[in-house]
């Protein structure tokens, strides 16, 4: 009778380490998105502010 002595997969290493990356992928991904909206947010401000002065100017023409 001979014995052979075969090894065993307990886990996939490759697929958890493709599961750290795609984690860290999206999580960078979702960071870079925050700071592109980050950069617009001044511009955004900046155009409410100057419909808001225009809105109170023509707020106080008698025409409105």
């Amino acid at each position: 009778m001979s014995i052979k002595v075969q090894a065993v997969p307990l886990s996939n290493p490759q697929s958890s380490e493709r599961l750290v990356k795609r984690g860290a992928l999206l999580a960078f991904r979702a960071l870079r998105a925050v700071t592109a909206q980050a950069k617009k947010t001044p511009g955004i401000l900046a155009q409410a502010s100057a419909d808001v002065r225009d809105a109170w100017q023509e707020s106080s023409s008698p025409n409105a």
